[in-house]
């Protein structure tokens, strides 16, 4: 029994954590040493390119698909489709992270103003029911 569950191989998803292609998915194709892989996103899908990353710049998922090593893109997009990868990674709790946290860095001066105002709103209501609620208790 292994330790260890996920493995740098072809075929396997990672997620992008630094650099111009940070916070999206990829897959790696091959492995060219200990410290670097070759990623295809597929470009046709996410707009990735085909190219070099470092190991130290990825995160590996628990999500792979069957690729032999050097896979051609066509080959990859059809497996991508296939087994509905990108769907799969959306619904993970840390895609929705990264996607709120990219919504919350969209947010101009005044929809920031408006959420504040809205948590306002919402804590002065529960606190209201909560405060009638403990009154009808006793």
């Amino acid at each position: 029994m292994s330790f260890f569950g996920r493995f740098v191989e072809a075929g396997r998803i990672v997620l992008i954590t630094f650099g111009k292609y940070a916070d999206k998915i990829a897959i790696i194709v091959d492995i060219l040493d200990q410290n670097r892989v070759l990623i295809d996103g597929p470009s046709t899908v996410n707009g990735i390119p085909r190219h070099v990353i470092s190991l130290k710049w990825v995160s590996l998922t628990n999500f792979k698909i069957d690729i032999k090593r050097g896979a051609q893109l066509g080959e990859i997009e059809k497996k991508f489709k296939e087994e509905k990868v990108q769907e799969q990674w959306e619904k993970t709790s840390l895609a929705k992270k990264l996607k709120l946290k990219d919504m919350r860095a969209k947010m101009t001066d005044f929809d920031r103003f408006k959420l504040g105002f809205a948590k306002s709103k919402r804590k002065a209501i529960l606190g209201a029911e909560i405060k009638r609620l403990m009154k009808e208790k006793k």
